[in-house]
This record gives C-alpha cells, structure tokens and sequence, in this order.
C-alpha cells in the first residue's frame, strides 16, 4: 500500500464513530455502590468577548444532561466553573449556566473559582463536604470523563460517571464532527500522562 493510500484510510478512519470511540481513554472501574446525593456538572468555556461573553454549545449540552439527572433523580445540581472572566469581574463559566437552569425548580450550588480539571475537582469536593456530600453524578463529555473522574476521586469524591456523548450518529457514517474529536481526545491521552507522571492521581 502506497504511503498516499495509506493516508487515505487513516482520514476516512478518523471520520468514523464507531472506530474513534475505540480511541477514548477508558474510565476507571465502575463502582456500582455509589448513591450520588447531588449532580456536578463541569462547565466547558466561554464563546465571546469581555460582557458578551457566553456559555459554549459544549457547555449548554453538558448542562442539559445535568438537568435531566437532577430533575429525574430529585437531586441538587452543583454547576463548576470559574475561568478568567470571574477573575475579572465578569461572570463566571457556572454563573452564566446558572442563568439557563433558572425555572426548573432545581436546587442550584455554584462554584466559580476553577480554571481546570483538577481545580474543578478541588473547589467543587470542598463545597460538597461542607454539605455533607460525598458522592456524586458527574457530568461531562466522554473523552474528558475519565481524567474527572480519576481527579474528583483525588480528592475523596466517589464519583458515577454520566458522560455525554458528542461523537455523531450513526455509528458507521463519515462524519467531520468524529474527525474533528480527534485532537481532544489525543490530547487527553497527553495530560493523563502528565498527571500520572506528575503523580496527580
């Protein structure tokens, strides 16, 4: 097989669900006894510029399954994230999700200081144990579960996985959204990595 061929079938491969959902890094054992007392969402950035500054479609997609698990479960929903505009004076990540799960009746708790993963898990387990709280359903993406996972359970959280799956469907159908997955989750592969070698897990 030529080296131009070759190229070929690994584009067409990474255009497809099925095959790039083999690539996701695997979540750490299932422990079936956890019984969330409450609903975390982690927030997934901002679009826009200084006061127009809004919630992703990554985030609003996090925070509608977030919803749903808070509303069917009867539980609070705790919605995480800070990032530099909370450090400027603007609204924050949560705050601003805040705003779109106003009128379903939902106990919202918010935690605005993180900028990352692994402060989302700190400020987040913090604000849990003043509560009482020690276990969790998490919400976020697929490819970034598995990294929140394993830093929420750093910090004493046990943690029941609710990812949201962005790859497309169906599952053998080319797709650019699975293409364009790719880089984040090479680059979570990059960071468990670093963690492990940082020994922050």
């Amino acid at each position: 097989m030529s080296v131009g061929a070759l190229m070929v079938l690994l584009l067409v491969a990474g255009t497809l669900p099925v095959l790039v959902r083999q690539l996701y890094p695997p979540l750490p054992p299932r422990d079936d006894t956890v019984v969330p007392a409450c609903v975390v969402v982690l927030g997934a950035g901002l679009v826009g510029k200084g006061s127009k500054r809004r919630s992703s479609r990554t985030g609003l997609i996090r925070l509608g399954r977030a919803i749903t698990e808070a509303r069917a479960n009867h539980l609070p929903l705790l919605i995480s994230g800070g990032g530099a505009a909370s450090r400027q004076g603007l609204a924050s990540e949560a705050s601003l999700l805040a705003q779109e799960a106003k009128g379903y009746g939902l106990t919202l708790w918010l935690e605005e200081r993180s900028r990352n993963t692994r402060e989302n898990a700190r400020n987040s387990a913090a604000l849990l144990r003043r509560k009482g709280i020690g276990e969790v359903l998490l919400v976020t993406d697929r490819a970034h579960m598995t990294r929140a996972m394993l830093c929420f359970r750093k910090q004493g959280i046990a943690v029941r996985p609710a990812p949201v799956e962005r790859l497309p469907a169906p599952a053998w159908m080319p797709s650019a959204g699975a293409l364009l997955l790719l880089p984040e989750i090479w680059y979570e592969w990059l960071v468990l990595l670093w963690y492990q070698l940082r020994g922050r897990f």
